[in-house]
């Protein structure tokens, strides 16, 4: 009865998630005309998008045909995907002179410094200047890049971002990997196929091959501690769960909502009634525990940060929870110096409760739900993942590659919720549910769904 009843309510909520996502396409038409003309024109593309999405349909239905439950052609037709994929990614590396920005332009700038046997703030903005203390979060990334970095110099002299995005891509690919994988094992050989040709349709597997940031970097384990907890739950042997819990804190080290598949685990065993369900919840958080703690000693280390400046600096997790309730949810400079101008991490946190319960006032309950509903649209709405905004490649800011995507990207939301609604309700269903209501009360932005988009296809 629960498991109908969140399974139910999850199908209705992505429902709206596409309806508020379609309805915010207004004001991004109007940025060419009028509002009133938008509202004329939006009908249209919705029609050309249903229609790029029956193609779509109808190629899946072919390819269905084709392969008739045959394992061998599926798993042969996958291989040529991959390839295609690869080849792809090294092309679309080459194309653009991708230049770090942002936090990661941050990271890259001391991981450089570090090597070159600078100071580690060299050449990052004044505000910035207790980065890696401020966001422990950055810790992991940081020190892969330093690592990328030092080979790099050793082996040529200088620094290119080539190791990162070598990196990138083998993380991207084994993540497309794994997904495929998971798909074999649970479902049938043309549905599993189908998964692979979306993975390549939606582009992010592509468009984030030179952007080597914590989402890509973090697919891999996303997708690897589902596909050893669905092992786990199909064999029952503990060796699968404690590599779940390992790659589950790896990934949370690269990204903190990776950290989301441990809640998601547990209400999996609860929902499911899985068998050994406190025994495998205590194990999994055990194992997660002692290695997020390993890792985090070791990266101080890299760092060479201490407990006494991280307790002076360090944003305490409220500070997100306060700063996506300005505007549409995403980074907001001004809540950022807010944070920043309070010393001692106790200091921090009572300041941003503060500055959040009076948000929350100025808002009452009418402009709270317009404000959720804003957030959800600038969560949900771009299928193209802000590629165009990281990446410097014409194409990816064109009308054609947005209507193209969005179309499929809005099919995808459509299969999810429809999912939901018939009553799916696995390990994957209830990762990406939380994952959507972590993201309302967190701050957002649709490049946070990068590092769970294998999921997405999975649903």
């Amino acid at each position: 009865m629960l498991k109908k009843i969140l399974s139910k309510t999850s199908g209705i909520y992505f429902m709206c998630v596409i309806s508020i996502s379609i309805a915010s396409l207004i004001p991004i038409i109007s940025r060419a005309t009028d509002t009133l003309t938008a509202i004329f024109i939006l009908p249209v593309v919705l029609a050309v998008m249903c229609i790029i999405s029956y193609g779509a349909g109808r190629t899946e239905k072919l390819l269905e045909r084709y392969v008739r439950g045959d394992g061998i052609i599926s798993d042969r037709i996958f291989c040529i995907l991959a390839v295609i994929l690869l080849i792809l990614q090294i092309n679309f590396a080459f194309i653009q002179d991708f230049v770090p920005k942002n936090d990661l332009s941050y990271i890259c700038t001391g991981a450089e410094n570090m090597v070159r046997g600078k100071a580690l703030y060299d050449g990052i903005p004044e505000i910035h200047g207790h980065y890696f203390s401020v966001y422990p979060n950055n810790h992991m990334i940081f020190t892969l890049i330093y690592i990328l970095y030092r080979i790099e110099y050793i082996l040529t002299g200088d620094i290119r971002n080539i190791f990162p995005t070598i990196i990138n891509i083998v993380s991207l690919d084994v993540s497309y990997i794994i997904m495929y994988r998971i798909s074999r094992s649970t479902d049938t050989p043309e549905r599993s196929l189908m998964c692979a040709v979306r993975g390549l349709l939606l582009t992010p597997f592509i468009t984030y091959t030179a952007f080597f940031y914590t989402d890509s970097l973090a697919m891999p384990y996303v997708t690897g501690a589902i596909y050893f907890y669905l092992r786990y739950i199909d064999k029952y042997r503990l060796s699968d769960i404690m590599i779940c819990g390992i790659l589950t804190a790896i990934g949370y080290k690269f990204k903190g909502s990776v950290g989301l598949i441990i809640p998601a685990i547990i209400l999996d065993m609860l929902v499911n009634r899985r068998r050994n369900g406190v025994k495998v919840i205590t194990l999994t958080i055990t194992v997660f525990a002692v290695i997020c703690m390993i890792i985090s000693k070791i990266t101080c280390g890299v760092i060479n940060i201490d407990s006494a400046e991280l307790e002076r600096y360090k944003f305490p997790l409220i500070h997100w929870v306060m700063m996506s309730l300005h505007g549409r949810g995403g980074y907001c400079g001004e809540d950022f110096r807010y944070t920043l101008s309070f010393v001692g991490y106790g200091n921090k946190i009572n300041a941003d409760m503060l500055r959040m319960t009076e948000k929350l006032s100025e808002m009452g309950v009418t402009g709270f739900l317009m404000h959720l509903s804003e957030k959800t649209a600038y969560t949900w709405r771009d299928g193209t993942y802000m590629t165009g905004y990281y990446n410097k490649y014409r194409f990816l800011e064109s009308n054609i590659f947005y209507i193209i995507v969005s179309a499929l990207h809005f099919r995808m939301l459509y299969r999810i919720s429809r999912k939901y609604i018939t009553g799916k309700f696995n390990i994957s269903e209830i990762t990406l549910i939380i994952l959507s209501m972590f993201l309302l009360v967190w701050e957002t932005r649709c490049r946070y769904l990068v590092s769970f988009f294998p999921l997405l296809i999975l649903i």
